[in-house]
């Protein structure tokens, strides 16, 4: 079992209500030196993946953890290459407008399915909780048409059986 996110360096906050009654948030800025992960290798140099947009790249280097016998992936935008609006994609949960959404999918998305198979691990099932990483099943997709020589449907066919939705 291997787990794929996105981490969020201010993921944590605290509520407070202001003189209206308002909820206000104080987002807390994560130090990834006080946890228990390392960045993820590829022949021996830290991992990073790219996914391309209609207004440019987006990088993101590959965290991993040890989650009991589990491994958990972490991917991070706050990297150097990217934009300033690319590098916040990571540091908040349901932060910014639609656009900003779109790209944290399409970082989880495709950019999970590529650190994966970077590290040499091909899911026989990939479990896509909510509309987060829907873009990873397109990814597969792609992957299989590409590796495989066949046509979309063909890879829709072979690619179905082994994504789960909830």
């Amino acid at each position: 079992l291997v787990g794929v996110g996105l981490y969020y360096d201010q993921g944590y906050f605290r509520q407070r209500l202001d003189a209206d009654r308002w909820q206000q948030e104080d987002y807390l800025q994560g130090d990834h030196r006080l946890l228990p992960m390392e960045p993820a290798t590829h022949d021996g140099e830290p991992l990073t993946v790219s996914i391309n947009t209609r207004t440019g790249v987006i990088h993101a280097r590959v965290w991993k953890m040890a989650v009991g016998r589990n491994t958990l992936l972490l991917l991070d935008s706050n990297v150097d290459g990217n934009s300033p609006e690319d590098r916040e994609l990571t540091s908040r949960l349901y932060g910014g407008d639609i656009r900003v959404r779109v790209r944290q999918e399409l970082l989880l998305g495709i950019g999970g399915v590529r650190a994966l198979a970077a590290l040499g691990i091909s899911p026989g099932v990939a479990h896509l909780n909510e509309g987060h990483s829907a873009f990873a099943a397109l990814e597969l997709l792609r992957l299989r048409m590409q590796t495989e020589g066949i046509d979309a449907i063909e890879a829709i066919r072979r690619v179905a059986p082994q994504v789960v939705f909830t």
